[in-house]
Formats: structure tokens, C-alpha cells, sequence
């Protein structure tokens, strides 16, 4: 077969050009012998050769319906009555017969529509009837076709679909952490592309995500009081799962801007309407987010927060984007909508809201690899302590009834207190050992990126060549000034008393890092601290004003001396200012990343352990 259409050649041509002769390729050898192209290029003479016997029905807008529409090798015919349906079917027929063609009428489906109402009539071909989908209802490109006319039937069995998917996957006995990637990565895709070809209501896709949630904070092990917003929101923690309703607006969005942007003017003209209901319409969302994304264009780039100007990416432009990317935009427009709803919806709650108003504070985001090699207990702790959920006394007060005090001392037991405020645990020493154990993972930072520089040799400025038709490339200036000295040294104050030396100053204090180099007389006291996370902003400033007569002093002895109050917050959300520490000194990249994530993973174990030991009033090796 192969030897008998390799030589196969053709060109198409226009009323403005001819193509050259292109070699046609071989297809399938299980199904099409031929390629796609000659295949589809066949069918397309087999239809314009039909079509011809009857019209297309005409709409309001004034556009014709064609009476034939092809996809490979489906076919659909649309006619206003019967006799042209019966014309167009034997013309059809005829044709495809002298192309060696024959219609299936077993696989066929037929239905007829007058005044609204399905009534029953018979088309045959060639004697042999083909059954109307009344009695035999139809699937084609994923989709039901029944003599109701409606969805109704098929949204109902979606939703059975997704409970009795999320009802196998619970009781499948594994981990929680793999029960969400199957639903993740095995139900979800699934459920999609039936929700995109479907009139799905939203109303019925939020009461099908609320049945999703409740099975998520199973797997995750959380109280069901936790909200949506910190399952899907984009805000302080980021966890790798996707709503459901998102989904289902992004992929409804998709489908409104793939009909109306299409280059085929019936379909672009008499796109139908992808979703039903009054409470939300892809039609609706779609304008919405171009006048959103027109009126950002006009605006161009603003101030975010503290950032000042100039410290946030380029936006694109949407007169200049092109069909493929305004789509994308258009998409993700949508999504900045759904998360800014969640950010609504979270000031309104009190406690599981706080982080709101936290500042200073990097976002962290929880990877599948993170769930991977994270504890159940870690992840339970992490949500739970972030958004305050903690069956601590004080929540259990307000759950049921009990006794708010703390056991160790006589303060309201909340979760701040236990983590951050207890006179016994900071006596007995829990929140230096926490103190410590993050030090170290910041020290080890420092210590990589100091042996790193000492261990360069001197930099020397060579002479930079151009090529005849180049342009010279500017160097990339570092902002770390630590790279001028080769003799930098360090002292941490763990497991000892740390005595600043006597070259650069004397003094009692006892920063937790000194960082200096002789040569070129710079030093820097680093002090960190892990306080609750609202809380940093405020330890900043009070650590900063603390050091700030020993910084005049070593000045005075002529050293440039600098103050680096640094913070990690006692659930393991690491301060900015750690960043800016990490900068100033050349840790970048891969170290920068690698220590941060020390920093906050060290943070949140020791955390982990002071909240499970809470009751108990030993402490160390007792």
C-alpha cells in the first residue's frame, strides 16, 4: 500500500494562487490509507457536490445555515422539511457511492423537529431505516443527544459521575496526599470537557464543588470550618489544587471565545450560548474581562502594595496581542476575577482572614513535590496554623465548651499565645530552641556564600572585544558589595555566649550574626527574630532601634557598620527583609531558594513540635 500511493503528489489552488506540489504522506495503516488532507479534501468535493439540491435554513440574523457540516468522517444534514431532507440524503448517497463510500445506517441517528416538538419520522437509505433518537439516543464528539432536547439528564449524570469518582477514590486506601492527585490529575480532566459541552449551570457546579471540598479536607485532614479560600486561593499559601468552579468558568470562557472568535462567519455569527443560567453567562464574563484588560492597558503599571514604582513586570499589551494570546489573557483575566472574589470573601472572616493584614511577609506556595515529602501532620499543622483552625482551648470554647486557660500558665490559651506568647515556654526555653534551630539554617547560608567569596580570586577588568556588527553587552552589576573583600569572617551566637570583637567595638549586646571584613572595615550585625506574623513589621522596628547605638559606635571607630533585623514567623513564613539580607550579601539563586525554604520548613517543624507538646509542662531532656 505503501509502494502504491508513494509517489502521490498535489497542489491546491485559488482564485489568487497555486501551490506547489506538495508529496502527500502515508496515513494510518490500521485505518485511513491515505492522508487526512486527501481524505478531508474528498469529503469537501462530495459536499459541494451535494449541497447544491436544497438550501439552508435562514435565521433571524440574516446568515443561511449550509445544509451539510462535516468533521472526517461524521457527517450532518439540516434541512427545514422532509422532502429536502430526503433529497439531500439520496443525492448524498449517490455521491458517496461513486467515491467508493457508503453511509452507515445503523450508525446513523435521525430526528425530527416541527413547532418545538419532536415528532416521529423515517429517513432510510437505500431501504434500510435509520433510527430516530427517540428510540436509540446518540454520542458524538463526547456528547449526548437524546429526544428531550435538553441537558437535563446529562448534567444530572455528570454530577453522579464526579460523586461516585470522588467515592472511589476514597475508598481506594491510599495516603490523602495521592487521593488528591487522582482527583486532581484523574477526575477533574475527565469531567471537563462534559462541562464544556454541556448547558451546566453554575448553581450545579457549586453545589458539586462544595461535595469536592468536604471530601478534600477529609484527605487533608483539617476541620470542615475551613473555607474554600484557603483550598484554592492564591493569597499567603498557595496549595497545587484547582477549583472546580474556576475550571468550569476558564473552560466556558474558552468555548465562548473559540465560537465567536471563529473565522467562519456562520459560526462566529450564531454562536450559541455554552452555559445556562441567569446567576453567571460566559458572554457576559467575556466582555467584562476585555474592558477590564482595555482599561488596564490605559492605566498601565501601578504601585502594588510597598513595592514603590518600577518593582512590577511589564503588562502586555492587548491592541497588540494577537487572537491566540488575547484568548489567554482574556482566561487569566478571569481568574484574577475569581481570586479577587476569594480575597472579598476572606475579609470577612475574622480569624481565618488574618493573614490579610499581615505585612512584610512572602507568599508561600506548596508544590506537589512539597506534598510529596511533607508529613500529614506537618500539612495539617501548616493549614491549620495558618489559618488558625487549631482545635486550641480557645477555639474549642468557641466550638463547644471548655476551658480556654493555658496549661502551663494562666493566659487565654489561643494559638498566638501557645506559639509565640507563653511566659513558661519562653522560660523554659521552647521558643530559643526554635530561635536556634532557625539561626542555624540562616547561618548556613552565609557561612556557603562566604567561603564562596573568599575563595575567588582578585577581580581583574579585562578589555572588552566587539564584532563587526555587534553591539557591546552590558555587564550584569551585582548587588551584593561583599565581593570587593576576601577576608570576610563570621560568629553565630549558637551553643555559646557571642562576644562581638574587640576591633570593631565593645559592647554587651549579642547580635545573632556578626559578619565582617577587616580590610575593607564593613560589618553587619544580623539579629533575627520569629514572632507571629502580624507581629513583624513591629519586631523589625524594635530590633532595629535596639542596635542602632552600636551601629554609631562601631562608625565612630571607623568601620561602615549596617543593622539587619531579619524575621521568619513562628509558622514558617519567611519575612522580606530575609530576602533583602540574602541580596545584600550575594546569596542568590539556587542558595537563596534552598535557604529560604530551610528557614520556613525549619520554622513550621519546630512550631509543629511546640503545639504538639503544649500540655506538657517538662521541657528538654527531663
Amino acid at each position: 500500500m505503501k509502494e502504491y500511493f508513494k509517489d502521490i503528489r498535489l497542489c491546491i489552488g485559488t482564485g489568487e494562487f497555486v501551490s506547489d506540489w506538495q508529496k502527500l504522506e502515508v496515513g494510518i495503516m490500521a485505518g485511513c490509507t491515505i492522508s487526512p488532507l486527501a481524505f478531508t479534501m474528498a469529503m469537501e468535493m462530495v459536499i459541494r457536490a451535494s449541497k447544491w439540491v436544497v438550501g439552508g435554513e435562514r435565521r433571524r440574523e440574516g446568515l443561511r445555515l449550509p445544509p451539510i457540516r462535516a468533521f472526517m468522517d461524521d457527517m450532518t444534514l439540516l434541512t427545514t422539511t422532509v422532502p429536502c431532507t430526503k433529497r439531500l440524503l439520496e443525492r448524498i448517497n449517490t455521491n458517496l457511492r461513486w467515491a467508493r463510500m457508503r453511509i452507515k445506517p445503523s450508525k446513523s441517528r435521525s430526528i425530527s423537529v416541527t413547532k418545538g416538538k419532536v415528532v416521529e419520522q423515517k429517513f432510510t437509505v437505500e431501504g434500510e431505516e435509520i433510527p430516530s433518537i427517540r428510540v436509540r439516543p446518540v454520542k458524538s464528539l463526547g456528547r449526548w443527544y437524546n429526544a428531550d432536547l435538553s441537558d437535563r439528564e446529562q448534567v444530572e449524570q455528570l454530577r453522579k459521575d464526579v460523586v461516585e469518582g470522588l467515592e472511589k477514590i476514597d475508598r481506594s486506601g491510599l495516603p490523602g496526599k495521592l487521593k488528591l492527585w487522582c482527583m486532581q490529575f484523574g477526575l477533574f480532566p475527565r469531567v471537563m470537557w462534559p462541562m464544556s459541552v454541556y448547558e451546566v449551570p453554575l448553581s450545579k457546579v457549586e453545589k458539586l464543588e462544595r461535595v469536592v471540598n468536604s471530601y478534600v479536607k477529609k484527605w487533608l485532614g483539617v476541620p470542615r470550618c475551613l473555607s474554600s479560600v484557603a483550598l484554592y486561593g492564591k493569597g499567603i499559601l498557595q496549595l497545587p489544587i484547582n477549583s472546580l468552579v474556576e475550571e468550569f468558568k476558564c473552560a466556558k470562557v474558552r468555548t465562548e471565545l473559540l465560537l465567536t472568535g471563529s473565522k467562519d462567519r456562520i459560526v462566529s455569527g450564531l454562536a450559541p450560548n455554552p452555559s445556562k443560567g441567569k446567576k453567571w453567562k460566559p458572554k457576559v464574563a467575556v466582555q467584562e474581562a476585555e474592558a477590564a484588560l482595555r482599561h488596564g492597558e490605559i492605566m498601565g503599571n501601578v504601585q502594588i502594595g510597598r513595592g514603590g514604582l518600577g518593582r512590577t513586570s511589564g503588562k502586555p499589551m492587548w491592541r497588540k496581542a494577537d487572537q491566540k494570546e488575547k484568548r489567554r489573557l482574556v482566561v487569566e483575566q478571569i481568574r484574577r476575577q475569581e481570586e479577587a472574589s476569594r480575597q472579598v470573601k476572606a475579609v470577612s472572616l475574622a480569624k481565618q482572614g488574618q493573614w490579610l493584614n499581615w505585612e512584610g511577609v512572602e507568599r508561600k506556595q506548596v508544590t506537589w513535590r512539597d506534598l510529596w515529602s511533607m508529613e500529614s501532620n506537618r500539612l495539617k499543622f501548616l493549614l491549620g496554623a495558618t489559618y488558625d483552625v487549631l482545635p486550641s482551648p480557645d477555639n474549642l470554647r468557641i466550638w463547644t465548651d471548655g476551658d480556654p486557660s493555658c496549661t502551663l500558665c494562666s493566659g487565654v490559651a489561643t494559638l498566638r499565645h501557645i506559639l509565640s506568647g507563653c511566659k513558661v515556654s519562653l522560660a523554659q526555653g521552647r521558643y530559643t530552641w526554635r530561635h536556634n534551630q532557625v539561626l542555624k539554617c540562616l547561618a548556613a547560608g552565609i557561612e556557603m556564600r562566604r567561603q564562596q567569596v573568599n575563595a575567588e580570586g582578585s577581580h581583574k577588568k579585562g578589555i572588552q572585544f566587539v564584532r563587526e556588527g555587534e553591539k557591546s553587552k552590558r555587564a550584569v552589576k551585582s548587588r551584593s558589595t561583599t565581593q570587593e573583600a576576601k577576608d570576610w569572617q563570621m560568629l553565630v551566637d549558637v551553643g555559646g555566649k557571642l562576644v562581638v570583637p574587640q576591633e570593631i567595638v565593645t559592647t554587651n549586646l549579642r547580635p545573632d550574626i556578626v559578619y565582617w571584613s577587616t580590610s575593607q572595615q564593613v560589618v553587619y550585625f544580623i539579629e533575627l527574630t520569629v514572632p507571629w506574623e502580624s507581629s513583624l513589621e513591629e519586631a523589625y522596628e524594635r530590633k532595629k532601634l535596639k542596635y542602632e547605638e552600636l551601629r554609631l559606635e562601631a562608625e565612630q571607630k571607623g568601620w561602615k557598620a549596617r543593622v539587619f533585623p531579619v524575621e521568619v514567623g513562628c509558622r514558617g513564613f519567611v519575612g522580606r527583609s530575609v530576602i533583602s539580607l540574602l541580596g545584600e550579601l550575594g546569596v542568590g539563586g539556587k542558595n537563596l531558594r534552598k535557604t529560604v525554604r530551610e528557614m520556613s520548613e525549619e520554622a513550621a517543624r519546630t512550631s509543629n513540635w511546640i503545639w504538639m507538646r503544649r500540655a506538657v509542662s517538662a521541657w528538654g531532656k527531663q
